[in-house]
Parts: structure tokens; sequence; C-alpha cells
């Protein structure tokens, strides 16, 4: 088949979540099929990422928009009806990009990566569509807004507001919709009434993030994840306020080492150089998770499945985090991974691995083994195969027709 990809971000180098999504999903199907890619960038360095691509899509396009042209055009669009991400993630030259690659090829399917980028091809006739909502935005501004100051509150719920119509009418218009976790099709059906969805999960490369059994510092902890997305500040927030002084009570030397790119500025306020480390971006991410004894992912915004939880599992670093995040990963609490929710919990189970060498040690050699059984890349993309195998065999009969 001939796929046209959109993204409303370019997929290289995978190295945040949406990103490693989207290039995994482009190198699995680019073994059968002829990708053209089209996607957006805010940053022109990624421009250099073009021949990369190349090595699994036949033609890629990249254009780029800056991150002041979008904030302008968002501010403009505030009374408008219209979901402000769709704004956000519009270009004209991207716009007559598609159109262009429309006119020219006779693609067979378009793969849409994230609803920001439904507004490009939800109007094209005649050509079967994917709609990778990755998870429910709107549920997810809705999220933002119980967290955010008063401006920001209504902000927000308005946005989400205007996102659920849309996603509503994404779902209407495509042949397939598909999200990241069975949790987030629930939440998608308990407010669209029709579409057909399949969850599609993220895996993981344990290839890459390697089991690693060698010496780690034993009060060190971690928490990984790009410092600018709201949900991860908020998380690190919380956990520094919140659950951080529970631990030190027990363990007065314990470290967190936030490792991130992006730090905003009250996350690079809470550095200390004592207690508290803010690296910023890492070009290696594995060298910080040998390091670490425990990981932390307290995170309460989201339901996806989170890519630094299965990264440090793949590579033996025990994970503790909240059912928020649990719930859009197939482990066993207790077993595989280590869950709590409120302050004293989280702190309880931090503390309990750091102490208890043994208790880490199993519960690092049972995740590593969990994730590779369950979340091989290849193995989670089949059930994508067989959506458009489905979609392909519909087209054939309704030809025959």
């Amino acid at each position: 088949m001939k796929i046209l990809f959109l993204a409303h971000r370019i997929p290289y180098p995978p190295n945040k979540g949406d990103k490693l999504r989207a290039y995994n999903i482009i190198r699995y199907l680019s073994k059968q099929n002829s990708i053209h890619l089209a996607a957006l960038t805010e940053d022109k360095s990624d421009l250099q990422w073009v021949d990369e691509l190349r090595n699994c899509c036949q033609f890629v396009e990249i254009v780029y928009m800056s991150s002041l042209h979008r904030k302008l055009k968002t501010v403009l669009s505030l009374f408008s009806k219209r979901p402000l991400t769709l704004p956000y993630f519009y270009s004209k030259r991207l716009d007559f990009k598609i159109k262009e690659m429309l006119s020219k090829e006779q693609y067979d399917l378009i793969y849409i990566y994230s609803s920001s980028v439904a507004q490009y091809v939800l109007g094209v006739p005649g050509i079967k569509k994917i709609m990778d909502f990755i998870d429910v935005d709107s549920d997810k501004w809705q999220q933002y807004s119980k967290c955010a100051n008063l401006l920001s509150r209504g902000i927000y719920g308005v946005e989400s507001h205007r996102l659920r119509r849309y996603e509503e009418k994404i779902a209407k218009a495509v042949d397939h919709c598909i999200a990241v976790s069975d949790q987030e099709i629930a939440k998608f059906k308990s407010f669209i009434q029709s579409g057909k969805f399949t969850a599609v999960s993220n895996g993981v490369d344990f290839e890459y993030f390697k089991f690693d059994s060698g010496d780690y510092e034993k009060n060190r902890l971690i928490f990984t994840g790009t410092m600018d997305y709201f949900a991860n500040v908020e998380a690190v927030l919380y956990f520094c306020k919140n659950i951080l002084p529970l631990i030190k009570k027990d363990v007065p030397d314990v470290k967190l080492y936030i490792v991130g790119a992006n730090p905003v500025k009250v996350i690079r306020g809470l550095a200390n150089n004592k207690d508290i480390f803010v690296t910023g971006f890492v070009e290696d991410i594995r060298q910080h998770l040998a390091r670490a004894a425990v990981c932390v992912a307290p995170l309460r915004i989201g339901r996806g499945i989170r890519n630094k939880v299965l990264e440090a599992m793949s590579a033996g670093v025990p994970v503790v985090t909240t059912s928020e995040v649990f719930c859009g990963i197939e482990a066993v609490s207790g077993k595989n991974i280590s869950i709590g929710d409120s302050p004293a919990d989280f702190a309880q189970k931090t503390v309990g691995l750091l102490k208890d060498d043994d208790l880490r040690n199993k519960l690092a050699l049972n995740a590593r083994r969990f994730i590779e059984e369950r979340y091989d890349w290849d193995r989670k993309l089949k059930s994508l195969e067989a959506i458009i195998e489905g979609m392909k065999s519909r087209t054939t009969q309704e030809d025959l027709r």
C-alpha cells in the first residue's frame, strides 16, 4: 500500500513519547508499505533528520513553523469556536504540500497521527483513513484545568469542551480510530457513540534499553521526561513538595535526579546540587538509568502508556508510579511494578525499595522479563497490521461490487 502519514511533529529522533510512537509505527509499516511522510517542526535543527527518515520513508516533507508564529495564531483564535490546538498546528505551507502530494500520488490510506493534523485531510474523499488519537486530548485538557491557575483553568476547560466535539467529528469521518490503551478507548466510547476503535499499545526497544545489573547509587532516585510538558512538571512539583520530604525522614541522604530536556524555570529552581539535581537534555538516558536505584513516576494526569516507565523497567530500574500510569500498562502491582497513590504510600513503596536490596532486585528482574515478554514493538504493532489488512479486504470487496 501507499500510505500518506501525517504527523503534528517530526517523528525523529525518537526521544520522546509522541515521536517514539510515530517513528516505530512508520518503521514497522515501511516493511510492507510505501510511506510518504508530511509533518511539522518548530525547530529548524530538526531538518537535519530528513535523511534519517528517508531510510524508512519513500518521501519526506517537513515544514518549519516558528513557535512565536504558532502562539500568535492561537491567541488570535481565542474567541473562535474551534479548538486552539488547530491553529497552533495549522500551516498554510504544509496544507499546500499535502494537497500537492494528494494530487500527484494515488494513496491507498491516510494515517493521521494526532487529532491536530486531521484538519488537513478530513474532507479528502475516496481514501481510507486511520485516526491515531494516541490518547484522549480533550480529557487531558480537562485534567490540566484542575491543576492550573484561575486564568489557565478557564482556557483549558474551554479547550477540553471544544476538543471533545472535534474528536467526535473526526471519529465519524474516518474509517478506523486507534488509541494507546483500552482505558483510552473506554474514555472515547463514553462520549463517542459511532466509529470503530482499537487499542494499539506502545512498545519498548529492550535491546537498546538493556538490563544493567551493575553498580548503582543506593539512594539515587530518577525522574525522566521532557521537562516543559505540563504533566511532567506537575508530577515533579508534587513529588518534591509532598513525597520527597517523607522519603527523607527514612533515607536522609536520598538524591533526586530530574533528567530531561527543556526544564522550565520552576523546575530549574528546584535544583540545589545537594539532594535535587536538574540535568536538562542528556545525550544518553541509559547512563542515568544505570546509576539509579529507583525510578519515580508520580504522574497524576493522563492514562496513556508512559514510555519513561517502560524504558526504566527494561533497563532493570524498579519503578514506583501511580494508578493513573499503571492503568495503561499490563503489569502486576507488587510483582513487576510498585504503585502508590497517596504521598505516604508512594514514599513508603520507594523507601522499601531503597532499603531492601533483595526486593529491589526481584522487582527489577521481574520488570525486565515482563518487558521482553509483552512490550516488543513489532508484537504490539501486529494489531495495527490487522486493522490495515481488514481495511484492504473491505476495499477489495467494495471494488468487486
